[in-house]
């Protein structure tokens, strides 16, 4: 029996570097000094070209999602294994290249582009929109969108970059924040906490931070802001990935006629601990045939983490469904990912 818990580990790792390698790539071509020329003039979508913020920067993101959905697939297929037939036996199979799977990868990608890239380009919009408008230096703008080089790696870290809309404004805030020796800060779950002390300090003493100091504090909140934000896409989307391939596999073997509609049936699986979403904790043992949906707080999921259900219902859900097939003479039980 694959080992489910290590295939989904690899998955989300694979994710998750994907992810910060191409945030990285944005931040390594960024040239401050043009990023500068275009705020000095006002020209926000001409740094969003710049930073080539597009499906094609974020190429290996959707690519290692791929891979998981094939992964989920083949695991599937391996799980189901030798299957009885008229004429003798057959060994289930995994075909990226059905309409079905293919349209999946479509759908994926298409997802992706809205969720991840769009969500790029509104954000540095936002950003530096502001910026302008509150009389931001343009080359504290352009750093605060790309990063600052550190020292010790020679690479750009913190900035933007990566981030949702709301989460880059938590950075803006906590540096107004600071600035204004605002004790609010302290209640950022985000913050580095090795720079509470000296806020606290300049609170008490009522002296501004240094802006090395302030500079420092928010590179490293954005850093932690960025690897939460990469965090959620990679466990998210790796699983639902592979639960997805897992699914089309035992789909296909259906469409074949290598496994009979009828003798297949799902169970819905909680984790059932104190994180468990309520309405999670409900759908526990709810049983349907294979081709009928979950009932999930209202929605109709055909899997946990189905993509089509509200984010609600499915982002980093960690419940799993249990696939039965009734051969007759044994029964294969097909283990999801959770």
């Amino acid at each position: 029996m694959a080992d489910l818990k290590k295939i989904q580990a690899e998955r989300e790792r694979a994710v998750l570097r994907a992810f910060r390698d191409s945030v990285q790539s944005i931040r390594d071509q960024a040239t401050i000094q043009e990023i500068v020329r275009l705020l000095e003039v006002g020209n926000v979508e001409g740094v969003i070209t710049l930073l080539q913020l597009d499906d094609a920067t974020f190429q290996p993101v959707t690519e290692a999602i791929r891979q998981s959905y094939i992964t989920g697939g083949i695991t599937g297929a391996a799980q189901v294994g030798v299957i009885p037939v008229a004429t003798g036996t057959l060994v289930a199979r995994f075909n990226i290249r059905l309409p079905r799977a293919e349209a999946w990868i479509s759908s994926m990608s298409s997802r992706m582009i809205t969720e991840v890239f769009v969500e790029q380009q509104a954000m540095v919009r936002s950003v530096l929109t502001d910026a302008l408008a509150a009389g931001a230096n343009p080359r504290s703008s352009a750093l605060d969108l790309v990063g600052r080089v550190d020292r010790q790696t020679r690479k750009r870290s913190g900035g933007f970059i990566g981030m949702t809309e709301k989460q880059a404004q938590w950075s803006v805030n906590a540096r107004q924040e600071m600035q204004d020796l605002n004790p609010n800060y302290l209640t950022r779950a985000l913050r580095d906490k090795r720079f509470d002390a000296p806020f606290k300090k300049a609170v008490r003493d009522g002296n501004p931070m240094r802006s090395a100091q302030i500079d420092a504090a928010i590179t490293q909140m954005q850093n932690r802001t960025l690897r939460y934000r990469g965090e959620v896409i990679s466990r998210t989307e790796s699983i639902n990935a592979l639960r997805a391939g897992q699914v089309e596999s035992i789909a296909q073997a259906i469409d074949t006629g290598e496994v009979g509609e009828g003798e297949t049936t799902k169970e819905w699986d909680s984790s059932g601990d104190a994180r468990t979403r309520p309405t999670h904790a409900i759908a526990d043992g709810q049983k349907r045939a294979f081709d009928q949906p979950f009932s999930v707080g209202g929605s109709a999921l055909m899997y946990p983490g189905d993509p089509s259900g509200p984010a609600a219902e499915t982002i980093q859900c960690r419940c799993i469904q249990v696939v039965e097939i009734d051969f007759g003479a044994r029964v294969a039980k097909v283990e999801g990912f959770g």
